[in-house]
């Protein structure tokens, strides 16, 4: 369990920063609060399937490109939703920093995540 809560708490510290990047974009910047609050509830969701994975599998790589997939397809369900004020949509803005803490999470999860259980 040590090592899904270090993704979720992971995935809730990185999904914080990943939403306040939203600051650099500015039609979104009147919609911080909410763009911050569901980008770490994301990221939390992103945590824990990487954790998951990250208990039952001994390959650091295979960790690490889980949280990237994770992160990207978590990030790319939040792009399709147009901007419901002008339309558009923010393919690059939300999938990059999306993708980036799904692939530091998956790091530091296979890092740092202490034992597993696939044998290790």
């Amino acid at each position: 369990m040590k090592t899904i809560f270090l993704a979720i708490a992971l995935g809730a510290v990185l999904g914080l920063a990943d939403g306040a990047s939203a600051w650099f974009e500015p039609d979104a910047r009147d919609q911080i609060g909410s763009i911050v609050l569901w980008s770490a509830m994301k990221d939390v969701i992103a945590g824990f399937l990487i954790g998951i994975v990250a208990v039952f599998v001994r390959s650091k790589l295979v960790v690490v490109l889980w949280g990237l997939v994770v992160g990207l397809g978590l990030a790319l369900l939040v792009a399709l939703q147009p901007d419901p004020e002008t339309g558009k949509h923010y393919y690059l803005p939300i999938m990059v920093p999306g993708g980036l803490v799904g692939l530091l999470v998956g790091y530091f999860t296979a890092k740092y995540g202490g034992r597993r259980l696939a044998g290790a």
